[in-house]
């Protein structure tokens, strides 16, 4: 009995050891303890513009990015009012380009190309701390079935959306 409470123990320490490593020793920690955000109390994403002729790709961006930066910065999404940071732009474009072709000249494959320009400022100065021009791609096959077309091409736009949102996240934390 007594043997088995000391390799209960012994296994726990270990254990705990082991954790201890693996969280504080190999000197990797979440980007958001470093860079603005880590500064700052939050961030608020705003409804980027949309000057592309697409409706709806906004707001899909700006849910990929409030989850984006709500998973990297342990929550620190927070209203205007509240937040320090703010994250700001527009959907530049938005392309719908044709990529492959059949043998009797029928369009194959398709590629939707979104390009997104985006402000990280602190809201009280207006001081811009980081400006960028992004851009992503993927493709999706060409469907006869037009609902089954329509629901291709905005799984590719929720795709490239979800890139895009970690691109953002990503070029903020390099300049840190």
């Amino acid at each position: 009995m007594e043997r088995k409470v000391r390799l209960k123990s012994l296994v726990t320490a270990l254990l705990v050891l082991l954790a201890v490593n693996l969280i504080g020793g190999c000197g990797y920690r979440p980007v958001a303890l470093r860079g603005p955000i880590a500064e700052a109390n939050g961030v608020n994403v705003t409804l980027f513009a949309n000057r592309s002729y697409r409706p709806g790709v906004e707001a899909i961006l700006a849910r990929d990015l409030v989850d984006e930066f709500a998973l990297r910065s342990g929550g620190r999404v927070l209203p205007g009012g509240q937040a320090r940071l703010e994250l700001t732009g527009a959907v530049l474009s938005y392309a719908n380009v044709p990529i492959s072709y059949t043998a009797l000249d029928t369009i194959k494959e398709y590629k939707a190309v979104l390009s997104v320009q985006a402000v990280l400022r602190e809201q009280q100065t207006q001081k811009v701390l980081w400006k960028g021009d992004l851009s992503e791609e993927q493709s999706y096959p060409v469907n006869d079935n037009i609902a089954l077309q329509q629901n291709a091409e905005e799984a590719a736009i929720a795709k490239v959306s979800r890139r895009l949102s970690e691109r953002i996240w990503q070029k903020i934390g390099e300049r840190f």
